[in-house]
C-alpha cells in the first residue's frame, strides 16, 4: 500500500470538515427559530464526535476518505474499523490548529498518526 498524496489527504478532511459542520449548522439553525439555544450544542457535539471517531466508521474509513479512495490504518495495516480509542487518540491532536498540517507539509507524520501509531494509505 502507497502512501497518500498532501492533494488528497486535504480533500479528505475537507469533506470531513464540511460533514461535521453539518449538525452543528442544523442544530444551530432550530436553536435560533426554536428560541433555545442549549439545542445548538447538541450540533457541535455530533460533529465533534465524527470528527473524532470517523476513521472507525464502517470500513474503517470517514466519509472524505472512502470519497477520495484512502484510509488510516494501523502500522501492520490492519482496519481501525470499531477501534473508536484509536480513532480518538490519532484525530485528537487535529484541534491544535496547523500543528498537523505543517508536519504533513513538511513530510513528517502527523501528531496524531504517531500517538496512535498509525498511517495513512491508498484503498
Amino acid at each position: 500500500m502507497t502512501e497518500v498524496s498532501k492533494l488528497n489527504r486535504f480533500l479528505g478532511i475537507f469533506i470531513d470538515g464540511i460533514i461535521a459542520y453539518i449538525p452543528m449548522f442544523v442544530f444551530s439553525f432550530i436553536a435560533v427559530l426554536a428560541g433555545i439555544g442549549i439545542i445548538s450544542y447538541i450540533g457541535w457535539l455530533l460533529g465533534i464526535g465524527y470528527y473524532l471517531l470517523r476513521d472507525a466508521l464502517p470500513g474503517g474509513q470517514s466519509i472524505g476518505k472512502k470519497l477520495i479512495k484512502y484510509a488510516a490504518v494501523k502500522q501492520d495495516g490492519s482496519s481501525l474499523e470499531g477501534d473508536y480509542a484509536t480513532s480518538a487518540t490519532r484525530n485528537i491532536t487535529l484541534f491544535i490548529p496547523l500543528l498537523d498540517a505543517i508536519l504533513v507539509l513538511i513530510d513528517k507524520p502527523r501528531l496524531g498518526d504517531d500517538l496512535a501509531k498509525t498511517r495513512v494509505v491508498n484503498k
